[in-house]
């Protein structure tokens, strides 16, 4: 049974870092700006850990809609997609570590918040 957020525990997931990133868009092949917003969270191990992704999946969004977006927000140039990457150890960005626990959600900068893709 899925952990509520209201019930995970106090520092699960540790802000790491942010990063914006050039991306092909495909709106007329323009460039994209991606956030990506990366935390470790070492409770999600395959060994030992203790939350699955159905466990910390609505707090994701949560830190989309909260922190995410207001970086997103405060940019000098529009952010067209959020990423949150939660990572049970740090991993370099774009680097393969098979041994490494990862969970990660996209989603469109609208109006109305973070949109899941």
């Amino acid at each position: 049974m899925p952990v509520l957020a209201s019930e995970l525990p106090e520092g699960w997931a540790v802000f790491h870092d942010a990063l914006v990133e050039r991306h092909l868009g495909i709106r007329d092949g323009e460039d994209e700006r991606w956030l990506v917003m990366r935390y470790l969270a070492p409770q999600i191990a395959r060994q030992g850990g203790t939350l699955g992704y159905e466990d910390v999946a609505a707090e994701m969004d949560a830190l989309c809609n909260g922190e995410a977006l207001a970086t997103a927000k405060a940019h000098e140039s529009p952010i067209d997609q959020i990423v949150i990457a939660l990572m049970d150890r740090v991993v370099e960005r774009g680097q393969p570590d098979p041994e490494a626990t990862q969970f990660i959600a996209s989603y469109l900068v609208t109006e109305a918040g973070c949109e899941w893709q």
